[in-house]
């Protein structure tokens, strides 16, 4: 009566159903393939989903104007955060716009025009540290001159007269 259901001790030892402590042998197979498949699943889908929060990281910030500033963030990856850290950040440095020079106003010399020159070549040989040749002053002095007179009174001073 060994054929009762179909097998014979033969067909049942094809299926390699030995008995541990853990259970038969086919089962864990079973598991430790879909529990390898289910870890394989789990790092794509934690890969894609770090690309996902990068990709809209990196909107945040072009949408802010600082595409360059996701490279240094190191916040969560909450756009609100990140806003909240590029507005500090614009304020600590002085604003994401570029500063417009200030317009300088042309100030009237206390000095007469003949001493301005003079503390004009003293003040650029103190800054270079190399006085001024008498041709850099000849120079300077056509150059400072506004009109006729000017330029009369330079190639006076030049000419020792």
């Amino acid at each position: 009566m060994s054929n009762n259901w179909g097998y014979t001790e033969n067909d049942a030892s094809d299926l390699d159903n030995s008995t541990e402590a853990s259970g038969p042998k086919a089962l864990r197979d079973a598991y430790n393939a879909m529990k390898q498949q289910n870890d394989e699943l789990s790092q794509k889908l934690t890969s894609f989903l770090e690309e996902q929060q990068t990709a809209k990281m990196a909107t945040v910030f072009e949408s802010l104007g600082v595409p360059g500033a996701q490279a240094v963030y190191q916040g969560p990856n909450d756009p609100q955060k990140a806003k909240e850290w590029v507005d500090t950040m614009r304020q600590t440095f002085g604003g994401g716009q570029p500063q417009q020079a200030a317009v300088e106003q042309p100030t009237t010399p206390t000095l007469p025009p003949s001493m301005q020159s003079q503390f004009e070549r003293m003040s650029q040989a103190g800054s270079e540290g190399v006085p001024v040749g008498n041709v850099e002053a000849a120079q300077a002095a056509v150059n400072d001159a506004t009109d006729t007179k000017g330029l009369i009174a330079s190639f006076q001073n030049m000419n020792g007269v």
